[in-house]
C-alpha cells in the first residue's frame, strides 16, 4: 500500500489536477476477469482510492493519473496509470478506480 500524490490529466497532456491524495494497492488476481486489457499481467493493474474526498475534477474512466512522489522502477520517470474501469463514488467520501500501470512513454 502507498499513500501518494497524482497529476491527473484528460486527454493525457492536458493537467486537471495536482496534488490529489490517493492510496494505490496491488489489485488481487481476480480483477484481471473483470476486465479485457490486451497484454496486462496480474501484477499492472491497482486499486487507486482517493483519500480525501471526491477531487474537484472527478475520475473518469481513461484518465491518465502521474505519481508524483514515486518513480517506476522500471523506467526511472513518474509512475503512470491509466484509469480501466468505471470508477466508484461513494457519496462524497471518496472515489475507487481500477487502474492499469502503464510503462514507458
Amino acid at each position: 500500500m502507498l499513500f501518494t500524490t497524482v497529476r491527473l490529466e484528460r486527454p493525457e497532456g492536458t493537467v486537471l489536477l495536482r496534488g490529489v491524495p490517493v492510496q494505490i494497492e496491488q489489485a488481487a488476481p481476480d480483477a484481471m476477469q473483470r476486465l479485457d486489457l490486451d497484454g496486462a499481467r496480474p501484477f499492472d493493474l491497482f486499486w487507486l482510492y482517493t483519500t480525501q474526498g471526491v477531487p474537484s475534477v472527478p475520475l473518469r474512466r481513461r484518465d491518465v493519473l502521474f505519481d508524483e512522489l514515486n518513480a517506476d522502477p522500471e523506467t526511472g520517470q513518474p509512475a503512470k496509470y491509466r484509469v480501466a474501469g468505471l470508477v466508484e463514488t461513494f457519496d462524497n467520501d471518496h472515489q475507487e478506480a481500477l487502474c492499469q500501470r502503464l510503462i514507458g512513454n
